[in-house]
């Protein structure tokens, strides 16, 4: 009986949680071109703007991230001289949603194959969070297609840095099992959890506009969000650099907001110990998404950073 009251309580959560097919043909950023590209039998979505040496920047991974992180960020970079792509990964915004455990290595591949097939020459990468682990695999095993790496509260030292192993299997097939599924989804697109999981991800109050609400709740809905979101709980995307990180050679420029919470501060000793010749900035008043919460700062560091690192 206590089986059969479990699985009409998800059928009625799942009657209640509509999803979306799309984001809509519009951009995100302000002045960005709408594109795609294969990758395999799936599809990366990403934007444009601008023209000059390549900026690729990747959002961070979390329920309902999208190229909206880098709106405030990427129009400033293009105005200032730089061809900017801003890229949905897969299971997010305008990317492919597969309906399976997804990877580290496939985020990696994926970002590999965007570079290689559609940036075409090396670019500065600039990534957020676990995306910045990416980031740093890409940059120590392919320095060829990395020019530079502006990384943004980066993990992969304490936090986020779960090995490979058949637990993160079982983990995802729970989460998958579809009773667990549907109560799972339920609570994702639930507005206080929504809310509740952000005000770690942002150091205000403030900073929950009704915009952004609005976007996280979106992409959350999604059909098939769910998937990269059981991913990323299960730890099949964390990514240790601890080995990483000291082979890159690339310039390197770290950011982190200094408020608590999800913001992987206490990786920041051991980034900038194992690589003292990388600029660090520390900011005020943000968390995990300092480019957003601080964007005029950011963007000012961003651009010297990019100034000497331009062939």
């Amino acid at each position: 009986m206590r089986i059969i009251t479990i699985a009409l309580l998800a059928l009625a959560l799942a009657a209640c949680v509509p999803t979306v097919d799309g984001v809509g043909d519009d951009s995100v950023i302000p002045g960005a071109r709408v594109a795609s590209a294969p990758f395999g039998d799936l599809t990366t979505g990403y934007e444009v703007l601008g023209s000059g040496p390549p900026v690729v920047m990747v959002h961070g991974i979390g329920g309902g991230s999208s190229v909206f992180q880098y709106r405030l960020n990427a129009p400033a970079v293009a105005a200032a001289g730089y061809r900017v792509y801003a890229l949905d990964l897969l299971g997010f915004g305008r990317s492919s949603r597969p309906e399976q455990r997804s990877t580290q290595d496939d985020l990696v591949a994926q970002v590999t194959s965007f570079l290689e097939d559609v940036v075409g020459q090396p670019a500065v990468l600039v990534a957020n969070g676990l995306s910045a682990a990416h980031a740093i695999r890409i940059a120590a095993e392919r320095p060829d297609l990395v020019s530079g790496l502006a990384l943004i509260a980066p993990t992969g030292y304490r936090s986020l840095n779960r090995p490979q192993d058949a637990s993160r299997e079982r983990v995802f097939e729970v989460l998958a099992n579809p009773v667990v599924s549907e109560l799972a989804t339920g609570f994702l697109v639930d507005e206080g959890s929504q809310r509740f999981f952000l005000l770690d991800a942002y150091a205000s109050r403030d900073s929950l506009t009704d915009e952004v609400l609005a976007v996280y709740d979106r992409n959350l809905r999604l059909e098939g969000a769910r998937w990269i979101v059981f991913s990323f709980i299960s730890g099949s995307l964390d990514q240790d650099v601890s080995a990483l990180w000291p082979a890159t050679t690339q310039p390197a420029l770290l950011v982190w907001g200094t408020t608590g919470g999800f913001s992987s501060f206490e990786d920041a000793e051991d980034f900038a110990l194992a690589r003292p010749d990388a600029r660090l900035l520390l900011l005020r008043d943000a968390a995990l998404l300092p480019n957003e919460e601080r964007s005029e700062a950011f963007n000012e560091a961003l651009l010297r950073f990019l100034a000497d690192v331009r062939p």
